[in-house]
């Protein structure tokens, strides 16, 4: 009886370890490891079906009488028996051990599994070694991808010849590239873990502020801005803050920067250049004008007073002729200097061309100040000047015009200053002269001029010219420019410049533009009827038409009335229109550019021009002004000018054209700076529709 009851234990307890046996075996078999077990000699005990899939065998029964080891190489083999008798021997399980498998099949695949000693029953021997073995081939290839991606990153980072730095979201520096060491003059121990502060003035931070706001928000901007280098000098950097997201998340910012330095002193040479008189540094016709602009703003709101002195000098021509163009020059220059001396801080003093120079008062409280001026500056010209031996004494006729009584805008006031100083001149030499209304007859001119012009376009007296644009290699007509002409029926032909300034004053040049605009398109395309081949037809547009609010609409009504594809219609607008809000220009040229025509920057080189927004003016050409064609080979600062805007539309993928070329000295030039397109008398003068018909008509039969 009790031996029945032993015997029916011993069978329930075999059971059960028949069960915990199975059960052990099923959770081998679940997991996606390699499960093994080997006796001393690294012969397989036990295998779940993970590790006969990692080994590559097709079957259980393939890995009979293998070895671990059959399935690496020699030095691992030699490695891993090392371990299994450190193993045996201490009887410490080790965690982590990485070899290479060489698969059945020939694949290899990196793993790590761990080793632990398997015991007797009595716990007294070893028996075998167990452990897991885990394939991390992909883990091992993804730490490979990203170590290279980090090298490329780094690479990218240290070669990079521009500023990139890091920062934490307060602005903190994290870390910097060699480039910006070098741009800085600051070590990145002397940079990393701060902000940056000491490189910047008070306004700059406040530059940089918002685009980093922009940044930790998600969005990338660009702004310029300038820095102290360490040794006291200042950069120009273009910045473009760049957000560092992770898992979605704005984590830093990036600053990558460019050192504009050169650039922003070579379009400051090029501004001063076109702004500035080449031969005594004074402020051209231009700058005056511009000075003499804001100053009446400025003094109708303060309501103040303001005077323009108009003089020149008497007698120099002849001294210039007697004693040649090198004195002349150099006693221009000395002219320069003692009007400086006169007027100081008080005012603006430019150089108009030959001897005449002009004077802006901009402040003028009481009258008696202008006096203390005129009559200084006399004294001051009147002095002797010695120059290379000689001795001469020159004198001076000034004509004043003050601000409101003789006129309210600055072509009046120089106009009528201009007026005073003849009336000066021809009265008695070295002396001033007021402006008074009876000096100038021009005003009921003035007037009689306006209502002829506005009666010009109903009675059919405007035409237009048509000047050709020439390939200098070809010699081919790429194109031509429309230019207005009034012919009236007592004055005959006039000029343009003599009346389109007073359409502009008066408002007519809307519907003359929109004229001119049409009649051209017209024009065009009768000759592309009449079977030539077809080119563009450049139409300027005055400020007044461009500033418009419709003036897209109204050029995209004109192109559909005429049937003329718009990619032969280009329109010319002025580069100190283009720089007047630049951001609505672009926006208003983003709008032209959209019906398929083309735009160009016409005199080129006479406004305030920025390099940051011209890149991003979406023009086509640029057209070199006149003024610096007329003495491309005499006067070293026009020529400058015009090979340096060369180079720059060049640069900046731009087609570029230059007007007024009339001598074959000028024509040499600008082929030798790299003009391609160029107009003026040198190819032909402005022709009727008429003679330019004619023009095409034989470069057809050529």
């Amino acid at each position: 009886m009790i031996q029945r009851s032993i015997e029916k234990v011993n069978q329930i307890e075999a059971t059960q370890l028949v069960r915990e046996e199975q059960k052990i075996r099923s959770t081998l078999e679940s997991i996606q490891d390699g499960y093994y077990e080997i006796d001393m000699t690294g012969k397989f005990l036990f295998y779940n079906h993970s590790l006969l899939e990692l080994l590559g065998g097709k079957s259980e029964s393939d890995l009979h009488d293998c070895q671990i080891t059959d399935f690496m190489s020699a030095g691992d083999a030699k490695k891993l028996e090392q371990t299994y008798q450190w193993v045996a021997h201490s009887g410490t399980a080790v965690k982590c051990v990485e070899w290479e498998v060489i698969r059945e099949d020939g694949i290899s695949k990196r793993v790590e599994g761990s080793i632990v000693l398997i015991l007797d029953g009595e716990e007294t021997s070893a028996t075998g070694f167990r452990g897991i073995i885990r394939d991390i081939t992909d883990r091992i290839d993804s730490e490979r991808m990203l170590e290279e991606s980090r090298f490329r990153y780094k690479s990218l980072v240290d070669h990079n010849p521009d500023l990139v730095c890091s920062f934490e979201l307060e602005g903190v520096v994290t870390a910097i590239n060699p480039a910006t060491e070098k741009i800085t003059g600051y070590s990145a121990n002397q940079l990393v873990g701060t902000t940056c502060a000491h490189l910047l003035s008070g306004i700059q931070r406040f530059i940089y502020l918002r685009p980093f706001l922009l940044a930790k928000k998600g969005r990338s901007s660009s702004f310029e801005i300038s820095i102290s280098h360490k040794r006291g000098y200042m950069v120009d950097l273009q910045i473009r803050f760049v957000p560092i997201i992770v898992d979605s998340q704005v984590v830093g910012v990036f600053a990558i920067g460019k050192d504009i330095t050169e650039h922003k002193q070579a379009e400051e040479t090029i501004n001063h250049m076109a702004y500035h008189d080449a031969l005594t540094d004074l402020p051209n016709r231009r700058l005056f004008t511009d000075h003499l602009t804001r100053g009446l703003e400025q003094a109708e709101r303060g309501g103040h007073k303001l005077a323009v002195l108009f003089l020149d000098l008497n007698r120099f021509k002849y001294i210039n002729d007697s004693l040649g163009h090198a004195f002349g020059d150099t006693l221009l220059q000395k002219i320069a200097e003692r009007l400086l001396s006169c007027v100081g801080q008080h005012g603006t003093i430019a150089r108009m061309g030959g001897d005449e120079f002009t004077i802006l008062l901009p402040v003028l409280q009481q009258e008696s100040f202008i006096l203390l001026i005129v009559n200084n500056i006399i004294e001051a010209i009147n002095r002797p000047i010695r120059i290379e031996g000689h001795e001469c004494s020159v004198t001076t006729s000034i004509g004043i015009s003050l601000f409101p009584n003789d006129g309210q805008d600055a072509q009046t006031l120089m106009m009528n200053a201009d007026a005073a100083m003849y009336r000066a001149k021809e009265s008695h030499r070295n002396q001033y002269e007021f402006f008074t209304p009876i000096m100038s007859a021009q005003a009921s001119e003035r007037l009689t001029v306006e209502l002829e012009l506005r009666k010009a376009l109903e009675r059919n007296e405007l035409l237009l010219m048509y000047q050709p644009q020439l390939e200098f290699k070809t010699g081919r007509v790429t194109g031509v420019e429309a230019l207005v002409r009034w012919l009236h029926p007592k004055r005959g032909m006039v000029s343009p410049a003599d009346f389109i300034p007073l359409a502009e004053e008066t408002g007519i040049i809307i519907p003359l533009g929109e004229w001119v605009l049409r009649t051209a398109c017209l024009q065009n395309k009768a000759w592309q009827n009449s079977g030539f081949a077809p080119m563009r037809i450049a139409v300027n547009l005055s400020a007044y038409q461009f500033k418009q609010a419709n003036i897209v609409q109204v050029v995209a009504d004109i192109l559909k009335e005429t049937k003329l594809d718009p990619v032969y219609l280009e329109l010319e607008i002025t580069e100190s229109v283009a720089m007047q809000n630049a951001e609505q220009v672009i926006v208003t040229l983003e709008g032209l550019k959209s019906l398929g025509i083309q735009v160009s920057i016409d005199d080129f080189g006479t406004g305030y021009s920025s390099l940051s927004y011209l890149r991003n003016f979406p023009i086509d050409r640029l057209k070199i002004d006149r003024s610096f064609i007329n003495d491309i080979t005499s006067v070293q600062g026009e020529s400058t000018i015009a090979a340096s805007i060369i180079a720059m539309a060049q640069s900046l993928k731009l087609e570029v054209i230059a007007e007024g070329v009339e001598t074959e000295v000028q024509f040499e030039f600008l082929k030798s700076k790299g003009c391609t397109e160029m107009q003026g008398y040198f190819f032909s003068k402005p022709l009727l529709m008429e003679d330019m018909t004619g023009r095409l008509v034989s470069m057809r039969e050529s």
